[in-house]
């Protein structure tokens, strides 16, 4: 069975400032995103559902997925990228995106 390609009607990428506190990320329809967390970031970020947290060493249902410094994660299939949330470990750990849709 062969598959075929299709291509990208459009592609989005871009910076999100790093946050201590859980942020929604941007209304972005798309098929399928990739993230980066900056190399130069001196902690992780955590992408995770509304209400999500940094790990802390405790058992629970919120802690985002985590993505240490200079890791790229994807593709992740999504509809929107206002469905995630991140958090960081400090406030200038930044994170990267390219969605396509």
């Amino acid at each position: 069975m062969q598959t075929e390609l299709t291509p990208s009607k459009a592609v989005f990428s871009g910076e999100l400032q790093g946050s201590a506190t859980a942020l929604q990320l941007p209304n972005i329809p798309c098929t399928m995103v990739w993230f980066s967390a900056l190399s130069s970031n001196a902690g992780n970020v955590y992408l995770g559902g509304a209400g999500v947290t940094v790990a802390d060493g405790t058992t629970d249902v919120t802690t985002g997925l985590e993505i240490t410094p200079g890791m790229v994660i994807g593709p992740i299939p999504i509809d929107n990228l206002s469905r995630l949330y991140r958090i960081c470990d400090n406030a200038g750990d930044d994170i990267t995106y390219l969605a396509v849709g």
